[in-house]
C-alpha cells in the first residue's frame, strides 16, 4: 500500500517536469544519478556486506538496464504525450506482463480460468485505454500509450530475469549498481541524436527531480526489490493496484490533469483483471540460483 503511493505519486510529478522544460532521457539521467549517490551513502553507513562480482553483474543488467534505464527511458518520453494519470493506468498492467513472463521464464506461475479471464480483462482495459485516440486519429496519444507499456514490458523483463538469477534480496550496494547503471545509460542516450541534455535549472524541473530521486527511487525501489524478492515479481508487481489510483488523484488535485470516462472505463478493467488473476495465479517453487 505504501509503496503504491509512493510510486503513484511519480508519474504526475514526472509529467511536470517534462511540462517545465526537461528533456526526458537527461531528466532521468539525473534522477537516478541523484538517487545512485544517495543510496551509495546509504551503503556504506549502514555497512552492508557487498554482494560478489557475479551478483552485482547480474544487478547492473538485469534491474539497471532494463528494469530502470529502458522502464525509464519508454515512460519519460511517453509521458511527454499523455498525462501522468493516464500512464499510471497503462503501468498498472504490469502483473499481467509479469505472469506472462515468469510462466514461460520461471515456471513459477499457474493460470487458472480466473486468471485466463483477468488477462482478457486487462488487455480488453488496454484497449479501451488505446482506442479513442485511435479512432480520433492522435498519433502523439497513442505513441504515449505505446510507450508506457514498452516501460512496463522492460521492467517486467528486468524484475523475472533478476528473480531467476539472484536469489538474494537486492540490498543498498546493488540498487547502487542499478541506479548508476541507469544514470549512465540514460545520460549516454541524452546526449546522444536519439535524445536532448535539456536541463533546466528552475524550481519546477529541481523540486521533482529531488523528489524522485529521494522517494520513489531510494525509498520506493528498496522496498519494491525486498517484496519482489520474498514474495516474487507476479505478487510484488500487485502494488499496481494502487499506483494508478493515487497517479489519477495526484494529478488531479495538484496539477489539475483531466481524465476521460474512457479512462476511468479502461481503469475498472485493468483492475477487474487484476483481481483475477490474483485469484487464479498460483505459485510453484522457483529454481534457485546458487550463492557463490
Amino acid at each position: 500500500m505504501v509503496l503504491g503511493a509512493l510510486w503513484g505519486s511519480a508519474f504526475p510529478i514526472i509529467r511536470a517536469g517534462l511540462l517545465a522544460g526537461a528533456a526526458p532521457l537527461a531528466y532521468g539521467a539525473a534522477r537516478f544519478g541523484l538517487a545512485a549517490a544517495a543510496m551509495g551513502v546509504i551503503a556504506l553507513v549502514s555497512r552492508d556486506v557487498r554482494p560478489d562480482r557475479r551478483t552485482l553483474l547480474l544487478s547492473a543488467l538485469f534491474g539497471g538496464v532494463f528494469a530502470i534505464a529502458g522502464y525509464a527511458a519508454f515512460l519519460y518520453t511517453g509521458e511527454e504525450y499523455i498525462t501522468g494519470g493516464l500512464a499510471s493506468i497503462f503501468v498498472a498492467t504490469a502483473p499481467i506482463w509479469s505472469v506472462l513472463l515468469s510462466r514461460s521464464m520461471l515456471g513459477t506461475d499457474r493460470i487458472g480460468r480466473s486468471g485466463t479471464l483477468g488477462l482478457a480483462a486487462g488487455f480488453v482495459g488496454v484497449v479501451v485505454l488505446l482506442l479513442p485516440d485511435v479512432v480520433g486519429g492522435q498519433r502523439n496519444a497513442v505513441l504515449g500509450g505505446l510507450l508506457a507499456l514498452a516501460a512496463v514490458a522492460s521492467f517486467a523483463v528486468g524484475s523475472v530475469l533478476l528473480k531467476r538469477s539472484i536469489s538474494t534480496a537486492t540490498g543498498p550496494w546493488g540498487l547502487t549498481v542499478q541506479f548508476t547503471t541507469a544514470a549512465l545509460l540514460l545520460g549516454g542516450l541524452a546526449i546522444s541524436p536519439l535524445g536532448s541534455p535539456a536541463l533546466p535549472g528552475n524550481v519546477t524541473v529541481v523540486g521533482t527531480l529531488v523528489w524522485l530521486a529521494a522517494v520513489p527511487s531510494v525509498i520506493g525501489y528498496t522496498i519494491y526489490f525486498r517484496l519482489h524478492h520474498r514474495v516474487g515479481p507476479t505478487r510484488a508487481n500487485l502494488v499496481a493496484y494502487v499506483n494508478p489510483a493515487v497517479g489519477v488523484l495526484v494529478g488531479i488535485g495538484l496539477f489539475h490533469e483531466g481524465v476521460t470516462a474512457y479512462e476511468i472505463a479502461g481503469f475498472l478493467l485493468v483492475l477487474v483483471g487484476l483481481y483475477l488473476l490474483h485469484r487464479g495465479s498460483g505459485t510453484t517453487p522457483a529454481p534457485s540460483t546458487p550463492e557463490k
